[in-house]
Order: C-alpha cells, then structure tokens, then sequence
C-alpha cells in the first residue's frame, strides 16, 4: 500500500489506557506449541478512531495482552487467562500460526533470530507459577513453533533485551546471554576477564556487553564496533538498555541516567544521537526518529533533520510510521508530518471513539495497533466495501 503523510489542521485526540493483571494460580498443561492455522475473523473496530496508514485494511484482535514483538510478517504475544499465558504467533493475512502455553508469571519472551530464521524464545518454570526459580529457555521457529533447542537453564528470568537472563536485581555482570543459534551461554570474547564483562543486550544475534572500560558489540565470537566510555562520559554502573528496548528495529538504544542515553545503529554502531529520550523506527520509511536535548530529529539516507517542533519533558514519541509522528502528551495525541514537522491529519476528521496507536509495523503498512487495552493486527486483507 501507499503511505503519504498528509498535512492538515491541528488534530488533537483522547487516548484510552488501562492495564492487565495476570493470575498466579498453578496450572498443569502441555507446554509443547500446537499448530492453528486459523484465520482470525475480522474485528469490531466501530468504537475507534482508526490512523489513515489502516483504515482500507481488515483488523483481527488476537486476544493479546503482552508487548508484541515480531519478525519479517509475524508477530507474538500472550493472551494472560486465570491460570496461564497462551503465547500465539500471528501473521499478517491474519492466520493464527500456532500456540504454546506457559505459567502465568512467565511473561518474559523475545523474538530473536539465528541467521535468516526468526525464533520465539519463551521462558518456563515448571516449580512456580511466578517464574523466579528454576527457570529455562527453550526456542521455537516463529512461523511454525517448532521447537529449535530448550529446555535450556537459565539464572533467573528474562531481562532482555533479547536473549538475557538474571536473578531478580543482579548486577549486569551476573546476566547470562544465550546464543541464539544453540541456546548455549555465549563465552567471553577477546580473551575478556569474566568479572569484567557486563551483558547488556542481545539484538537479532548482535551482542552488546561492557567490556574492561568499552561498550562492545560482537557477533560470532568477533567484535564488530566499539565505544570508549571514558571519551563519551558514559557510567558503567548506570548504562543499560532503555526499558522496553526493541531488538530487531536496527538500533540500539541505552540508559545513560535519567532515562537519557545513546542510539547507535545496530550494524555500523554509528552514534546517531548521544541524549535521547525516546527513540522509534518508521518501517515505511526506514527512517530512525529520535526525541533529546534537540527536540525531534529524523535520520535516515540523506542525514539528520531536527524538526522544529515544540517538545517539552512532558512530551512522549509513541510511533513514527508512514512518515508521521505520533506524540503523546498526558491523555491527548497529536500527528506530525516527519519531513517538516507540521501538524497532520492520521485520522478521520469526524472520527470518533478510543484512539488507536500504530505500534509494530512491517514495512508494508501492517501490523498492530494499541487502543486502549487492546491491541489489534492490521492484516492485508482489504475491508470489503459494503453494498448499497
């Protein structure tokens, strides 16, 4: 589909937001991922205000209530019931790939990938239903399920991001990072001191760890980019991934202090911006948008773009996507056009109802959506125009 940023008045909207709880009640069932291939019908989008970049497009509502994360056209979540998660891979045509069960505390999962294969890694304890204690790590083929290696043993929990595992309030240099590819605990590279290295992140098999006084990314036992924290005032002790971070968006975002840090390119390690607070890819455009000490700054092939547009500290990025930028101030949204930072129309001007959010986006325009405590799959199916 074609996505435009389109330019009009100031468009100002009420968001809706609301949480899950989830049941920590024990429960006895099969673990192993059962196929579906079930197309998920069409949702009851009649309460929302849809963004432009969906509206010709069919929405299902997978029943998620986990951040979702993705590969390529499919996407992961959890739907939390009383006694357990029912982790669900759904793709873009709307088809529900496959299910697997889990405790209800063993919310942690990532999407990573072992060279062209994207895998869902999901954690399990089978002593407690909280997922603190004797926790392991297995992976599954995103699209099919089928399990790639696991049950592996892990020291806690998931952290993330990607592939990283801690006791509850361990140090980074307690963390454990498994190999994608193996599901075995990545060694120290470089001849590295064990003591000295501090795991921060695992992205799409890149990982970035602090190593004797550099931040170092490596990929197969190789260093591949690195940054001297003595030369960028950067802690030690306080540099961490941003909570939340993405892994297979193409950059690396990080916690400085504050909620302040760094963003890097996942490959070059090119420092795109050293004081973001927020940070999102546009998968139409490519294009990287950063919120820091500058305001909004777009980059992408032709370099950098700060935007003049007003951002005060109350001032969060929710989503770029079709060359518009969503911002959320308090309970109201407001769309930018990202090339010049004009305010746009991403809805309906006579729309009414809960604000949907675009939230995971391939490049194709699909994906999903927030609106309040749902969170809805555009498919590529075309909402048939009705007769009359």
């Amino acid at each position: 589909m074609r996505l435009a940023a389109t330019a009009a008045g100031a468009a100002v909207f009420a968001l809706v937001v609301s949480g899950c709880s989830l049941s920590d009640d024990p429960g006895d069932f099969d673990r192993a991922p059962e196929t579906v291939g079930t197309d998920l019908k069409a949702a009851d989008t009649s309460d929302l205000q849809l963004p432009l970049l969906v509206d010709p497009l069919e929405l299902v509502e997978p029943g998620w209530d986990l951040p979702v994360q993705s590969a390529g056209s499919t996407f992961l979540s959890a739907h939390a019931g009383e006694d357990s998660l029912t982790y669900s891979a759904v793709n873009t045509k709307g088809t529900e790939l496959w299910q697997a069960e889990r405790p209800s505390g063993c919310t942690g999962f990532t999407v990573t990938a072992d060279g062209d294969t994207p895998l869902a890694v999901l954690t399990d304890s089978e002593s407690t239903t909280d997922c603190d204690e004797d926790v392991t790590a297995s992976a599954y083929d995103l699209t099919t399920g089928k399990k790639t290696w696991g049950p592996v043993e892990v020291p806690g929990p998931l952290r993330g991001p990607g592939t990283v595992f801690a006791p509850e309030d361990a140090p980074a240099n307690e963390a454990v990072v498994l190999d994608p590819a193996t599901g075995q605990p990545v060694e120290e590279s470089d001849g590295a001191d064990a003591d000295g290295v501090s795991r921060l992140g695992e992205y799409q098999g890149l990982i970035l760890s602090i190593i004797g006084g550099k931040l170092v990314a490596s990929e197969d036992g190789k260093s591949v980019w690195e940054h001297s924290l003595k030369d960028n005032d950067w802690d030690a002790d306080q540099l961490a991934p941003t909570a939340g971070a993405a892994t297979g968006e193409g950059f690396i975002h990080l916690d400085a202090g504050g909620g302040v840090g760094p963003v890097f390119d996942r490959d070059s390690g090119d420092l795109l911006d050293d004081d973001a607070r927020g940070v999102a890819r546009d998968a139409n455009t490519a294009a990287v948008v950063t919120l820091g000490k500058a305001g909004l700054t777009v980059i992408d092939d032709l370099g950098k773009n700060e935007l003049p547009v007003s951002v005060p500290k109350s001032v969060h990025l929710e989503a770029a996507a079709g060359g518009l930028l969503y911002l959320r101030e308090g309970g109201k949204l407001r769309v930018h056009n990202a090339a010049t930072g004009s305010l746009a129309r991403g809805y309906k001007a006579d729309g009414s109802g809960v604000v949907a959010i675009p939230d995971v986006l391939t490049g194709e325009g699909l994906g999903t959506l927030r609106a309040g405590d749902r969170t809805l799959l555009a498919t590529d199916r075309v909402v048939e125009e009705s007769g009359g």
